[in-house]
């Protein structure tokens, strides 16, 4: 999907791919809107290991006489040399996404994990083969994924992922925000942001969740937002809807939790708490059924720490239309989808389990295996729109269609969500010893 132009909807049906068996070359069958015909493409690697259209035949009259074509094209190319493919275009050299860092600095423990764990082929792989398409605006993306800014570019891969799974081609004049959107569903610029581990003096100093009792409580109601609000509130302040070329269309910011292992899996409460200034509650009537109580809440409060409530509530901050943010957005994630991808050893077996939106008002448990043969999952899958009720220019629910969506109304918060919508999950990766 990330040949794709963003335009191609528009032009044609995608009817069949097709493969070498080195995939050194693909193939593609289409039907043209247009003229109600049949077309096919051959996409081989240029010099920086994109596949790119180097052959294509239009106006076939049949899908069946288009598969022929492309066969006997495709067994024609599968001879040449990889080099017969460049497009002598292309800018920079091919990114080696885990090679050894230019700048002596420590690794990561993530990216140590990921560049060398038997069981993250699949993250790996899928990673090393999306970075031949994503663009290094800063020049030091490989650099800081490597070292202290692993969390961070993750979260960016995982959102140039989810944006490209929604068919959005991204405009390139501009180096902020992070991405400027483009597609058939709308258009909107986002700027990332993460939620990162306290430290004083180069020492990390994360506080853990309370085991119980009003300490817990307190750490959920005023530590958690807290958090939120300086990562949120760091990139507000950069005012990025005064610049020419965002005014006048969304703006989302969009952030994930990585302060401290798994802190993503429950922090989303505080997300939402400090964004809409209320707490949600579930209780039980007389007749035991479940209503959701809503809370006006003031201030958070954590140790001499106290900042105003409701993120939507600052003044210019009509001008952020949504906050995003999926606590699935996580390494698991491109393990998940590098392995049903294809990539990555295939004898590694997964677990994925949590909680989840299941149609009820409440979250239900799931336990899913990753390598069964009907596993099924999106990239956008666990992602949350917070759409801002004061939005000076609203985002459009359907420019993220099979999402989850909220809304403030009538004080309180409601959300649209798909049929299946995870909210907390661990992935066990089973390794066979060999």
């Amino acid at each position: 999907m990330y040949s794709r132009a963003w335009t191609m909807p528009m032009i044609a049906e995608e009817l069949a791919w097709f493969r070498d068996l080195d995939e050194r070359l693909l193939g593609l069958v289409v039907r043209d809107l247009a003229d109600n015909d049949f077309a096919f493409y051959v996409l081989g690697r240029d010099r920086l290991g994109r596949f790119r259209c180097v052959a294509l035949e239009v106006s076939i009259n049949s899908k069946s006489g288009a598969e022929a074509a492309l066969e006997s094209r495709l067994l024609e190319l599968a001879s040449q040399p990889d080099a017969f493919f460049y497009q002598e275009d292309e800018v920079g050299d091919p990114v080696d996404f885990f090679s050894a860092p230019a700048v002596v600095k420590p690794l990561h423990p993530n990216f140590q994990a990921l560049s060398t764990g038997a069981g993250y082929s699949p993250a790996r792989e899928i990673i090393s083969a999306m970075m031949k398409y994503h663009r290094d605006a800063d020049g030091n993306f490989v650099q800081q994924f490597q070292t202290e800014g692993t969390d961070s570019r993750l979260w960016e891969l995982y959102l140039y992922a989810t944006f490209v799974e929604h068919n959005y081609a991204f405009v390139r004049e501009h180096p902020a925000p992070d991405f400027h959107c483009r597609g058939l569903l709308g258009e909107f610029f986002v700027e990332a942001t993460t939620v990162n581990a306290t430290s004083a003096g180069g020492v990390v100093s994360e506080p853990a969740p309370p085991e119980g009792g009003p300490e817990r409580e307190r750490f959920f109601n005023g530590y958690v937002p807290i958090k939120f609000g300086s990562a949120l509130t760091s990139k507000f302040k950069k005012r990025y809807w005064e610049r020419g070329h965002v005014a006048g269309k969304p703006l989302l910011l969009a952030v994930q939790d990585f302060r401290s292992p798994g802190s993503m899996s429950w922090s989303s409460t505080g997300l939402v708490e400090y964004l809409y200034a209320t707490r949600q509650t579930a209780v039980r009537d007389a007749d035991g059924m479940t209503a959701l109580i809503n809370e006006k809440i003031l201030d958070h409060r954590w140790g001499h720490k106290v900042i105003a409530s409701g993120f939507f509530s600052l003044p210019g901050s009509e001008n952020i239309s949504a906050v995003i943010a999926n606590p699935s957005g996580t390494i698991s994630k491109f393990n998940r989808m590098g392995y049903i991808a294809g990539f990555g050893a295939r004898d590694i077996r997964m677990i994925r389990g949590g909680s989840a939106y299941q149609g009820g008002i409440l979250p239900t448990q799931f336990t899913r295996e990753v390598h069964s043969n009907d596993y099924v999952e999106t990239w956008s899958e666990g992602l949350c729109v917070y759409h801002n009720p004061r939005a000076r220019y609203p985002l459009e629910p359907q420019s993220l269609p099979n999402v989850a969506h909220f809304f403030f109304d009538n004080d309180q918060v409601v959300g649209k969500l798909p049929l299946f919508h995870p909210v907390s999950e661990l992935t066990h990766i089973l390794i066979p010893a060999r």
